[in-house]
Parts: C-alpha cells; structure tokens; sequence
C-alpha cells in the first residue's frame, strides 16, 4: 500500500506565506535599503567627436582635468585631455561639440556651426560643432538659459605674476551662448577681470549667478561671487586661521569643500577637525576626528552659531589572520546640497560599496542608503549632485566610460526651506 500523503490546509498555507512576507520585511526594514542606480549610456575611447580620450603616455592619467555637469537632462563632458567638450542626451547622443581643431579632427557628424550667427550647416542641423582654441579645460559649469562657463588658462604673456602672495594668476571662466558663441571672459572683478589663482571648482545659483571657487597652495580659499550680468557682489578670502574652531579642545580644523547656498549669499564650509585629547601616547596624535558644515554669511562676514555635524560612520570589520579587527571609518564627503537646503553626504563602505546619507538643514537624518559603485577596476571616477538631489557621474575602465545615475532625487526626504 502507498505511504498516505496528509492533506495540508489551504488556509494554513496562505498563514505560513503571509508570516514569511512580514518576516522578509521586517528584515528589510532592519538593514539599509540600496539605492540601485542605471547606466545611461557608454562613451568609447578614442579621439572622434564621440570618443573620450582618458588616457596618455601610454595608459597613464595626464594632467588636464575631466569631468561631467548635468542639466536639463543634457550631460555636458569636459574632456580636458582632447581639448573639447560634448554634450550628449540622456540616451547618448551627441548634441552639440566645442573643440580645438589643433587637437581633434574635424566632426564628421556633425553640422558645422557659424560662431557669428549660431546657424548650422549640412544635414544635421540640429546638432553641431563650434571650433575654439582652448588652452587647457578645468571646471564647467551651466546656467538655466544654457549658458556654458568654462575654467581655462590665458596665453602665457596674459598670465599675471602675483610676486606678494607667490603665485601666478592663469585662470579664467569663459562664457558660451547655446548656440556656442564665445561672450568672453571673466576675471577676479568681472568681464576682462585679472586671471585667477587656481579654480577647484564652478557653481551656478538658482538666480543663475555664478560662483568661482579658488584654492590656493597655502591651503587658503577665495571665492568669488558674481551677478548673472557678470558683475562682482562678493569675495571672501578664508585661511585656516579663521576656521571656527572647537573651543573646549585642541583641535585642528581642515577646510575640505566649500558650497554655495542655491538662494542667498551664504557659503557651507565643509571642516573636518582632528581633536587631540591627551589620551594618546603620541600627544600630538589626533584621537578622533569630527566632520562639521559652517555657514558663512557673506553680507555680514560672520559664521553662522549652529553647525551640521556628520553622524559617524561605523568600523570596518576585517580579518587578519585569526583575528578579526575594526578599522575606523573616515568621516563622509559632503557631495552637496540640493535647491531645497538638504546635504548629501557619500562615505565609503567597502568595496564596490558606498553608503549615501541626506540630512536636513539641522543635521536630522532624512535618508540612508547603500550606493553600489563597481569602482574596483574603474581608472576615472566623477560624481555630482544636481540641484533637485539627483546622484550622477561619469565612469571609465580601460575599454570605454559611461555615465550612470542614481535617482536620490525620488527619495521622500520632505523639504528643508
């Protein structure tokens, strides 16, 4: 006779399935959820006006600088080592090229664009290409209206040597219309101003003003805040020595970042300090470090009382031989703060692994996620924040790049103004 099967009833399996789906969440509930991000298109290397060229003397990174700006749903590429910049759709298409014909080949793809009257000629007259002697290419960055800033360096003889303070003054922001047109240049006090020392980075506010930030050798910042019409309305200059600092300790503040609110004339000073307690057998040895933003109003030159202090990120656990030891975790970078006053911060977890926490104007933890970035093999990474929270960048290996993003921006966070 054949074993007897016991019947099982339906009820008691729809019971069992139901506990298992709560059981399931509350495990995801207790871990971080991951932020899954997508790659929007890939870029092969070369030297066409659809090519990215990373890489020199053989496979190792040369100096000009590279890097991607996002608007409007257009990817802007700054491609420092050619000489040119490309502006690419969400779905990889080039739209539009500026490029020094001394170190490109003429597009074949593109229609060529009269520089006097932004009209384009040959069958794609939708897309084009602008011819423009660029000296060596550093930040972008792009105003509502389409209106291009490029960080380049003046001719050699147009360099101003600034025997004071020991530095040589090469750098300007050059202006393009949408249609490619060049409007000139800015210096330190607006159109044809004096070059800048060294620019690290490029922003445009809300009101489409731009904001030069300059870094100097001595670890000293200057920024530089103009009108849309290009006329200057601030300039601050901030060392260390005027670095808030903590009071009941010895400690060591470093200037990391330095931000732009997208409204007002207030700047986010990203200060990582190195406290000493004592405790340590070196006594000069930091025991722990804390990571804090600053605002700086720059009508009234002075800090504001309250600060954002970075939660702590936890060790790292690994194992070395048979014992299993904590590293500490550095403090996370401040990625940046989003048009309704919510920081962005990206630490880094393990490989492949970051973790993506967004706080609010107090420092109240709004959102935590993990953040998967196979950047073990990568040779070029640049990731930035938009204006509306949205975490993008632009990614390269040893056979192509591509340009990924990952929608932060969806995040319910609520608004911070």
């Amino acid at each position: 006779m054949a074993p007897r099967v016991p019947r099982i009833s339906p009820a008691l399996v729809a019971a069992a399935a139901l506990c298992a789906l709560v059981a399931l969440a509350g495990c995801q509930r207790k871990g971080i959820e991951d932020l899954v991000g997508d790659d929007l298109f890939s870029i092969s290397l070369g030297k066409l006006e659809d090519q990215i060229d990373l890489f020199q003397f053989a496979g190792a990174m040369a100096e000009p600088r590279n890097t991607v700006f996002m608007r409007d749903g257009w990817f802007y590429i700054a491609n420092g080592n050619a000489g040119k910049i490309m502006v690419f759709s969400s779905y990889g298409d080039l739209i539009f090229l500026l490029y020094n014909p001394q170190d490109n080949p003429a597009p074949t793809s593109l229609g060529k664009v009269d520089p006097s009257t932004g009209a384009a000629s040959g069958a794609e007259s939708t897309r084009g290409a602008v011819a423009y002697p660029f000296s060596d290419i550093g930040e972008i960055a792009v105003a509502s209206d389409r209106t291009l800033y490029v960080d380049d360096a003046v001719a050699e003889a147009k360099a101003v040597n600034d025997t004071q303070r020991g530095l040589i003054l090469s750098r300007v922001v050059l202006r393009f219309d949408r249609k490619g047109r060049a409007l000139g240049y800015i210096g330190q006090e607006g159109i044809g101003g004096t070059p800048f020392p060294y620019i690290s980075a490029l922003y445009v506010t809300g009101k489409d003003e731009l904001v030069v930030v300059c870094r100097l050798p001595d670890s000293s910042w200057e920024i530089y805040w103009f009108s849309r019409d290009a006329n200057l309305l601030y300039k601050s200059a901030i060392d260390a020595a005027h670095l808030p600092v903590l009071a009941d300790k010895k400690s060591n503040p470093i200037l990391l970042s330095i931000i732009p609110d997208a409204e007002i004339p207030m700047l986010y000073l990203a200060v990582n300090t190195y406290i000493t307690t004592g405790s340590s057998l070196a006594t000069d040895a930091p025991n722990e470090v804390t990571a804090r933003v600053y605002r700086l109003d720059l009508g009234t030159r002075q800090y504001d009382p309250t600060w954002v202090q970075f939660p702590p990120n936890p060790p790292r656990r690994e194992r070395v031989q048979l014992k299993t030891t904590e590293i500490p975790s550095p403090p996370s970078d401040l990625l940046g703060l989003s048009a309704s006053g919510m920081y962005y911060l990206l630490a880094y977890t393990d490989t492949n692994l970051y973790t993506l926490q967004i706080l609010d104007r107090e420092g109240r933890l709004k959102a935590t996620r993990r953040v998967v970035m196979e950047d073990s093999e990568l040779t070029f990474r640049d990731v930035h924040l938009t204006s509306g929270g949205l975490l993008y960048g632009l990614f390269a290996d040893r056979t192509h790049a591509r340009v990924s993003w990952w929608r932060s921006d969806l995040l319910p966070t609520g608004s911070s103004r």
